[in-house]
């Protein structure tokens, strides 16, 4: 999920691991059949579908991987057991397109070298952050620390220090754009970030031609680091704050004597096949071209150079799990439905939405191009956790109705920002679009284990997409 491309304040819960799931298509219990077989969404089996796409053996499903690649066919698999017609390259359900891929070459390091020596742990500690000239790079110096980064017009962050050849500690408020921008321009060699770090941000393919080595620490290690200096982060913070109201108030930078030695390696930039898994339930009404899409994407952000899988359990097998098993009811119900529905599982979400851009430059006939949607319900996070599902507001009359359904069949909602997953790419092409997902999702660490996901949350949100793609597919 891409919502969190820097989100430094982002809180995880804790987890615990699970046993390896069985890697087979769990067949439902006798129940559990007779209401597929009416049209009911099957969480048991939703869960089921998590618990192969996110094994270990996956290997995290970076786009273009082995691991993916596995989790895209069991995906086209189980598209054909329901009976969705292909809608990929050549009559298959696979479409491929090329796109950017940058991955870390070693685990990255940062470590006091003066006045005392300690050795900081990635995943704990600090964690990298990739994009824009955040990319390889390594430097040794002492510490600048420059509050937010910012510099406009009468405010100046870097007053009071000179960050050329240092290391900048940002410790924020930031006032807008790059912070790491900024430190660069000043002519700091490597930048430090507070934030989340336990968790792999993002990696957005896409560099300067110049970069410089960012790391995120906590506010406990930023504490120790500046700790010579007499200061705590909150002061800081709050001496930023106090100079942007009267900017007469004493500069806020200050550099420590603290010598710092960090790192960030990257592979190179290259080209990788990635694709999206795309299957069509024909609406009764074959004289429709229109048709609604249900999607979420398949991939997550792979495996450290240790050996450390990011399974992505919740960001995103849940989203593909929910697709298949929504497709599964809706298929028992194809006599209702007017209009078609299209089931996608995109990749290369992580880095910037490229399958469902990809989808939506590469599927040409209809029901199913772009032109011929009528609403797009994107499913991210959405296997855990809280209380209320989150519906992004891109698209007011979508939302509405979604929220009106989940409040009929019991289920709390709240109304989100837009952007942040794959329904983005649609809503800049005017159709109606919205994300939907559970409140306090868990992503991008080691701990989003098919353990964190459970059945009924599962359920709850199955029962909403489900009836939801079934209204807009019935009417027309």
């Amino acid at each position: 999920m891409r919502r969190l491309a820097l989100v430094a304040a982002l809180l995880l819960a804790a987890c615990t691991a699970v046993p390896a799931p069985d890697s087979t298509s769990a067949a439902p219990s006798p129940s559990a059949a007779a209401e597929i077989a009416n049209g009911h969404f099957d969480g048991a089996r939703a869960k089921a579908h998590v618990s192969y796409l996110a094994d270990p053996a996956r290997g995290g499903r970076m786009s273009g991987s082995a691991g993916y690649a596995d989790a895209a066919q069991y995906v086209a698999d189980r598209f054909r057991e329901i009976g969705l017609e292909p809608l990929g390259d050549n009559g298959t359900y696979f479409q491929h397109f090329p796109m950017p891929n940058v991955e870390l070459a070693a685990m990255p390091t940062l470590a006091a070298i003066a006045p005392s020596a300690r050795t900081y742990k990635a995943r704990v500690d600090m964690t990298e952050t990739v994009g824009g000239r955040s990319g390889s790079g390594r430097a040794e110096s002492t510490l600048a620390v420059v509050g937010g980064a910012a510099r406009a017009g009468v405010q100046n962050d870097f007053a009071g220090v000179d960050a050329r050849g240092k290391i900048a500690l940002v410790t924020g408020p930031t006032q807008g754009g790059s912070a790491v921008e900024a430190a660069y321009a000043e002519g700091a060699t490597g930048v430090l970030l507070v934030g989340n770090t336990q968790i792999r941000y993002s990696y957005i393919p896409r560099l300067e031609s110049a970069t410089i080595p960012v790391l995120v620490v906590n506010e406990t290690v930023a504490n120790e680091l500046i700790a010579p200096s007499g200061k705590t982060v909150a002061a800081v913070r709050d001496a930023v704050r106090a100079r942007r109201s009267d900017p007469t108030s004493p500069p806020t930078g200050f550099e420590v004597p603290t010598t710092l030695r960090m790192e960030v390696s990257l592979t190179p930039v290259r080209q990788i096949d990635a694709m999206n898994v795309v299957g069509l339930l024909r609406g009764a009404d074959n004289t429709s071209e229109q048709a609604v899409l249900v999607g979420g994407h398949l991939d997550a952000v792979g495996t450290d150079p240790d050996g450390s899988v990011f399974q992505g359990a919740n960001d995103n097998a849940s989203g593909p799990a929910v697709v298949i098993e929504v497709a599964r009811a809706l298929a028992a119900r194809r006599a209702t439905l007017k209009r078609s529905i299209v089931f996608a599982a995109f990749a290369g979400e992580e880095e910037g939405f490229f399958g469902s851009e990809a989808y939506i430059a590469r599927t040409a006939t209809s029901p199913g191009r772009v032109e011929s949607l009528t609403a797009m319900i994107d499913l991210d996070v959405i296997g855990c956790c809280g209380d209320s599902l989150f519906v992004s507001n891109e698209a007011p009359e979508l939302q509405r109705r979604i929220r009106d359904t989940a409040s009929r069949l019991g289920v709390s909602s709240t109304s989100s920002g837009a952007g942040g997953s794959d329904q983005t790419s649609f809503a800049r092409r005017r159709v109606p679009a919205a994300l939907i997902g559970w409140t306090d999702f868990i992503l991008h660490t080691y701990r989003d284990t098919p353990d964190v996901v459970t059945v009924a949350k599962l359920k709850a949100a199955g029962d909403v997409v489900t009836d939801v793609a079934a209204q807009l597919a019935s009417e027309g």
